[in-house]
């Protein structure tokens, strides 16, 4: 039966015009300024070439946006008819059939509004004024005669700190300065008939092998009766908007690669002796996670215990996927999904200046068992602390905490990125002219903001959660630092510290590291002309917004590798510098176990065309490092660590059981002649990290560990012993055919960083290293090629001048 209450969007018939222009013209909500322009052919691909400066008008400018909808006699006969904004991008007034309805100054927080007195039976008009958010920051901070440190802010006034938007919209040092306005998110007319529900929570009050019993709140308002049901059989129903429900023998949710993240759906009926009144379903994750912070031997703990058992966390940090966020479809954020567990990520952190992710996002990192770290939206800057900013955070805190606690997925709250780190580290007394007095006021604020107001709010509505003021706890710039908490390891990008350093600066849970990349010359195709593709090119100056980012990885990239032979392997070995870079890093974490709980690497993604930290490019291209991290996250991982004398082999299991197997080591040459080598049994301990062989200084060029079981190879380790400007690579005979929708590519001597090119998409593998004589059977991701298909190989020797 359907719901007497029912809910319809209100998405077509809109239309938009600059502020003071005669011309109405067609708009799509949920929407942008940028985009609707774009789309009406007044402005270019903002991503295009050099487009961003031309297109920066748009910012200082007002909007309008308006739409007429039908509203029906029987709708209006509700007992109650409101209109719900979902988002709105940023500073806008909302008119009704000409009266004044509301002001919205906070991209993240939606709006219900009662409307039955004000809509009339047939057409009645929405008129929205968005005004300039840039304008708008200049004119507070000129009222508060100093300027907050928003470094990243590209604004000529970086006043963005006064606007509570997407703070990667002005600018940041991987994305373009595009400052939108418009409807981000849906606009719904909702008709109560008798009643409605307004929220389902719920709270695991019990939960063990045998028994598990949860406790659900439902927010109802009206009249009626409430039954929850469930979808799974054998778990009896219940009554009551307040109620328990008992589920014997229960599956539990567990992380992606230790067990299924089971879901059970319960839905809430509301009904009456009428029949049904509204109906929510939400599902419910049985687990329990336990982020351990404290003092211990070594200095301040910090990881993440899933269901009793200390959990590795492996993963990225993720920013919004566009620049215009209406463009981030369903299908591309299920994209973000199956590329993390492709990866062998069970972590993403939501970083904090973008955005909070959607409904659909949340639900996916839920299915596929991806738990997620959850910045507050506010990063590297201090922030006002004035009444009416308080209060307006205060509510967007409330109702985020709200909106997402219900997800089994949500992992922790985290006040900021980088605030604590930039007060100490930063020198922004000096760089802003802060007398002493006033910077003291504005971290005393900050301390009650980050301190006080959002942990108080967490408490409030999400007790059971752990909530961190600011992220990093402990900062690079101290190597001491490292015995505590979380870090943001900055010292081989910003430093310019060998690349080895990652192994030497190992904290408890590493949450920020990175190095940047080109994307595959594919994409940059994409977005240039061919007079464009020279590194430092005025076009690609604007697609690398680091000042120094073009200089250091060519610094990096030919300190290891060489002369790349053009512009386009300059971008492949950008991609394997970045990749050999952080396979450092992930392994060392790893190896550290338990020392170290976690590795987050920068960055997953880009919101535009940019060569940045990424290890997915914007047109979602792997790079050479998203296979890598798949590789260095696998369950099972063996790890060849240069120490005095030679190597040290680890393993690194983060299996539930042990296993039974055999470690076999060689050194050898390129063309496969053995050196050296060792063949001995190994009892692998689940969720541990250790030794298993000792491997001299010898003679040979390529070291080769493996882990053997009963059904072959259960992990592999390849590595050259030297960098390849220390050695000359021979011509490794690569062949590839298509056969049965997969490429087979075979080696006659040992290629380093094997590269397939097909069209269809990414692959089970890439970049990978060949053995003499090695023959590997590779396949899309999604689909088979052709037998026909066209494929291209090359390796690190193709690339090299």
């Amino acid at each position: 039966m359907m719901p007497a209450t029912t809910r319809r969007a209100i998405d077509s018939g809109w239309t938009f015009r600059q502020f003071g222009e005669a011309e109405w013209l067609p708009a799509q909500v949920p929407g942008s300024n940028f985009t609707d322009l774009w789309r009406a052919g007044l402005i270019e691909d903002p991503y295009h070439r050099d487009a961003e400066p031309r297109l920066q008008w748009i910012e200082r400018v007002d909007w309008e946006y308006r739409c007429t909808f039908d509203v029906t006699l029987e709708e209006l006969a509700g007992d109650s008819v409101a209109l719900v904004f979902d988002g709105l991008d940023t500073l806008c007034d909302v008119r009704l059939n000409g009266a004044a309805l509301l002001s919205s100054d906070n991209m993240f927080r939606s709006h219900r509004v009662e409307v039955k007195d004000r809509l009339r039976i047939g057409t009645n008009e929405l008129a929205l004024h968005f005004r300039s958010p840039v304008l708008y920051g200049e004119a507070r901070q000129a009222a508060d005669g100093f300027t907050y440190p928003a470094e990243n802010d590209k604004t000529d006034a970086h006043a963005s700190v006064h606007v509570r938007k997407a703070p990667y919209h002005f600018g940041w040092d991987w994305g373009p300065k595009y400052v939108t306005s418009g409807v981000w998110r849906p606009v719904w007319l909702d008709v109560v008939r008798r009643g409605r529900i307004v929220d389902v929570q719920y709270r695991i009050e019990a939960l063990d092998d045998a028994q598990a019993v949860v406790a659900f709140d439902v927010e109802v308002e009206g009249t009626g009766a409430v039954e929850i049901a469930c979808d799974v059989a054998g778990v009896a129903p219940v009554r009551g908007a307040t109620a328990r429900v008992v589920i014997d023998n229960p599956r539990l949710w567990w992380p992606n690669g230790l067990g299924e993240a089971f879901l059970y759906r319960f839905t809430a009926t509301l009904h009456d002796d009428a029949g049904v009144i509204d109906r929510v379903s939400t599902r419910v994750g049985l687990r329990t996670i336990r982020v351990r912070n404290e003092p211990d031997a070594i200095g301040e703990c910090f990881e993440i215990e899933v269901n009793g058992r200390r959990t590795f966390m492996k993963g990225a940090n993720y920013i919004p996927s566009d620049s215009f966020l209406e463009r981030v479809t369903p299908e591309r954020c299920r994209q973000v999904f199956r590329d993390a567990v492709d990866a062998n990520m069970n972590m993403l952190r939501v970083w904090g200046g973008g955005t909070y992710e959607s409904d659909l996002f949340h639900d996916l990192a839920d299915e596929h068992g991806i738990l997620i770290w959850q910045d507050f939206m506010f990063s590297c800057t201090l922030y006002p602390s004035d009444p009416a900013f308080l209060a307006n955070v205060a509510e967007e805190a409330r109702e985020q905490i709200r909106r997402l606690r219900r997800h089994p997925s949500l992992a922790l709250w985290c006040g900021n990125n980088e605030v604590s780190l930039g007060i100490a580290h930063w020198n922004w007394p000096t760089t802003f002219g802060y007398p002493p007095e006033l910077f003291e006021r504005l971290v005393a604020a900050n301390r009650d903001l980050f301190e006080r107001l959002l942990p108080d709010l967490v408490a409030e509505h999400d007790q059971e959660r752990f909530y961190l003021p600011s992220s990093p706890i402990g900062f690079w710039n101290d190597p001491a630092d490292d015995a505590r908490g979380d870090n943001h390891y900055w010292g081989v990008w910003h430093g310019e510290e060998p690349l080895s350093a990652y192994a030497e600066r190992v904290p408890r849970f590493m949450s920020e590291y990175g190095f940047q990349s080109y994307p595959d010359i594919a994409s940059v195709e994409r977005f240039t002309d061919p007079d464009d593709r020279v590194v430092g090119s005025a076009v690609l100056a604007l697609h690398q917004k680091h000042p120094r980012g073009d200089a250091i990885i060519g610094r990096f990239l030919r300190h290891h590798y060489g002369e790349p032979r053009d512009f386009a392997a300059f971008c492949t070995l950008s991609q394997l510098t970045q990749a050999d870079a952080l396979r450092i890093a992930f392994e060392a974490h790893r190896r550290a176990m338990p020392r170290c709980m976690g590795s987050l690497y920068w960055q997953f993604n880009d919101c535009f065309p940019a060569i940045s930290w990424s290890s997915i490019d914007y047109y979602g291209r792997w790079k050479a490092l998203h296979y890598q991290a798949a590789r260095s996250f696998a369950p099972l991982i063996l790890s060849a660590e240069p120490v005095e004398g030679g190597f040290a082999i680890h393993v690194v299991s983060d299996l539930l059981d042990s296993v039974e197997a055999e470690v076999a080591v060689e050194l050898i040459d390129f063309d496969g002649t053995v050196r050296w080598s060792l063949c001995a049994p190994v009892t692998i301990a689940p969720n541990a990290a250790g030794v298993v062989a000792q491997v001299p200084a010898s003679e040979g060029a390529v070291l080769v560990s493996r882990i053997v079981g009963v059904k072959g190879e259960l992990a592999r380790d390849v590595r050259m012993v030297r960098d390849a400007t220390a050695c000359r690579l021979p011509d490794p005979g690569l062949s590839a055919r298509v056969v049965d929708g997969a490429v087979v590519v075979r080696a006659e001597l040992f290629a380093r960083a094997v590269r397939i090119v097909v069209d269809g998409g990414n692959l089970t593998d890439n970049y990978f290293d060949l053995l003499p004589g090695e023959e590997r059977r590779v396949t899309l991701r999604d689909g088979r090629l052709a037998d026909d298909a066209p494929v291209a190989v090359a390796s690190l020797v193709d690339w090299i001048a």
